[in-house]
């Protein structure tokens, strides 16, 4: 699992390493629409295909990542490889969603790499999310 905490950043760092990989947002403090926007479509074009918003306002997270889906891959010529999936999780916790990441997020084409979490929040806490993660 790598965390990162976005708020921290002014520029969104390189994972397309790892892709494709799965993400989960975990939102504590919402952004703008526009950051919003950037944050879906750096994810998609990492090569980011499955996404598990939860927290504050994760509905309008999977529609931003569905937006930005179609706006890297033309509908006509998108391969199933790139689809990505996008789900909300506005009621399980965040140890549930972790669950879910580890043992139920599959894509049908593809093999993940890595889980990248996006912790939308002031305060650092790698240490805590990764503890969690392992015991999920």
């Amino acid at each position: 699992m790598r965390y990162i905490n976005i708020h921290r950043l002014t520029q969104l760092p390189d994972v397309s390493q790892v892709a494709p990989f799965k993400t989960v947002i975990a939102v504590e403090q919402a952004v703008s629409k526009e950051r919003q926007a950037e944050i879906s479509t750096w994810l998609v074009n990492m090569g980011c295909r499955y996404v598990m918003a939860c927290g504050e306002n994760c509905d309008s997270w999977t529609k931003s990542i569905r937006q930005a889906n179609l706006m890297v891959f033309d509908l006509g010529s998108m391969g199933a490889e790139d689809f990505v999936m996008a789900t909300a999780h506005r009621y399980e916790s965040l140890r549930a969603v972790f669950w879910y990441a580890k043992n139920v997020a599959k894509h049908p084409e593809i093999e993940f790499k890595e889980c990248v979490v996006l912790h939308l929040a002031n305060g650092e806490q790698s240490d805590k999310f990764q503890s969690m993660f392992q015991r999920a």
